[in-house]
C-alpha cells in the first residue's frame, strides 16, 4: 500500500514537473516568414528595424530559421517591461475607414503562423500580427498561458489606438490567443468583437483533454498536477486566464467561436461550454465546428468555410465605412 502511494505521488509529481516545463519552457518557433516572403504584402514593423528582416532571406525554408528576426526593442513594452515586436499590414483595399483585427497565436507558435489566419482578412481589414513574451521576437524567458499574456495584447491593443486611431477593433485568437482575446475584451470596451479558435474554457479541461490522447491514466488529477508545477515554476496560477468567467463580462459584444472537430488538445465539450457561459451573460455568441480539424486546424481543413464564417462574422458585427 504504501509503496502504491509512494508510485502515486512520484507519477503526478512527474506530470507536474514535465507538463509544466513543456509549456512553460517551451523552445522558440522556428518560423520567420514575414507578410512579403509569404504574400509580397506590404507591411510596417513595430518595435524592431524593417530592414533586419532582409537578413532572414538567407535562410532557405522560412518555416525553419536559426532565428526569429531582431529582438523587439523598447518602443513597445507590456505593463512588466516585456518588449513586444508585430507587424501592422495596411488592408488591401487601403480604406482609410476599414477596421483593424488583432491576430494573437498559441502556445509556441508565433506571428509568422498566423499569416494564414490573415490570409482571408487582409482585403478588407487593416491587421496586427504580434508575438506574445517568450515567442518569436519579443523578450521574456516564460510562457503562462495567457496570465501575463494578456498585458502583451493590451499594450498592442493601446499602441493600435495610440498610433492609427481605428473605427473599431476585433481579436481573433488561436488557443492560448483565444484566452487571451477574451480576458482582454472582458475589462476594455474597445476591443468590440472576438474569435475564439480551438479555444479552451479552462486550462483543467485542456490538460486533462490531452493527457488523456497519450492514453496516460488519472489525468484529472494528472491536469491538476500540471496546474500545481505551472505555479512553481511562474508564481502564477494559471487558472486565472481561464476563458469560462471571462466571456461572463463581454457583455453583449459579439463572439465566434470556432470548433476543430478532431481537437483532442482542449475538452470534448468545451467549445459549446464557452457558448452557453457567453450566451447566459448577454453575449452574441456564435459557433461554428469544422469536424475534420484538429486543433487550431480549422483554418486550413475548412478554408474555404472558415474564411465565410469569419468575414460573415466581422461584417455583422464591426462598422464598417462608406
Amino acid at each position: 500500500m504504501a509503496l502504491s502511494l509512494v508510485a502515486l505521488v512520484a507519477y503526478l509529481a512527474y506530470l507536474g514537473y514535465d507538463g509544466s516545463q513543456t509549456f512553460a519552457m517551451h523552445a522558440r518557433s522556428g518560423d520567420c516568414r514575414t507578410p512579403a516572403s509569404e504574400f509580397g504584402w506590404p507591411y510596417e514593423a513595430i518595435n524592431y528595424d524593417l530592414a533586419s528582416d532582409s537578413e532572414l532571406d538567407a535562410f532557405p525554408d522560412r518555416t525553419e530559421c536559426p532565428r526569429p528576426g531582431e529582438e523587439a526593442g523598447d518602443a513597445l513594452t507590456a505593463s512588466d517591461g516585456i518588449r513586444i515586436a508585430g507587424w501592422y499590414i495596411p488592408a488591401g483595399n487601403q480604406s482609410e475607414a476599414a477596421p483593424t483585427i488583432v491576430l494573437a497565436h498559441g502556445n509556441g507558435k508565433t506571428k509568422s503562423e498566423m499569416l494564414s489566419w490573415a490570409e482571408p482578412l487582409h482585403a478588407e481589414y487593416n491587421l496586427v500580427l504580434f508575438d506574445f513574451r517568450n515567442h518569436g521576437q519579443s523578450s521574456g524567458d516564460v510562457t503562462t498561458l495567457g496570465v501575463r499574456e494578456v498585458r502583451d495584447l493590451q499594450a498592442v491593443v493601446d499602441w493600435l489606438e495610440r498610433t492609427k486611431a481605428p473605427p473599431a477593433i476585433a481579436v481573433l485568437g488561436v488557443s492560448m490567443g483565444g484566452a487571451a482575446a477574451v480576458d482582454e475584451a472582458a475589462t476594455d470596451d474597445r476591443v468590440s468583437a472576438v474569435i475564439l479558435d480551438s479555444t479552451h474554457a479552462t486550462l483543467v479541461s485542456a490538460l486533462q483533454a490531452q493527457l488523456e490522447s497519450r492514453g496516460l491514466p488519472l489525468a484529472l488529477p494528472g491536469a491538476w498536477s500540471i496546474l500545481l508545477g505551472g505555479l512553481l515554476r511562474t508564481g502564477e496560477d494559471l487558472s486565472v486566464a481561464d476563458p469560462i468567467p471571462a466571456i461572463a463580462h463581454i457583455g453583449d459584444r459579439p463572439v465566434l467561436i470556432v470548433a476543430a472537430g478532431d481537437d483532442d488538445a482542449v475538452g470534448p465539450t468545451d467549445a459549446a461550454d464557452l457558448m452557453t457561459a457567453g450566451l447566459g451573460d448577454g453575449a452574441r455568441v456564435e459557433l461554428k465546428t469544422c469536424p475534420a480539424a484538429a486543433h487550431g486546424g480549422s483554418v486550413v481543413t475548412c478554408s474555404s468555410d472558415y474564411a465565410s464564417w469569419v468575414l460573415g462574422f466581422l461584417e455583422r458585427s464591426l462598422p464598417h465605412g462608406p
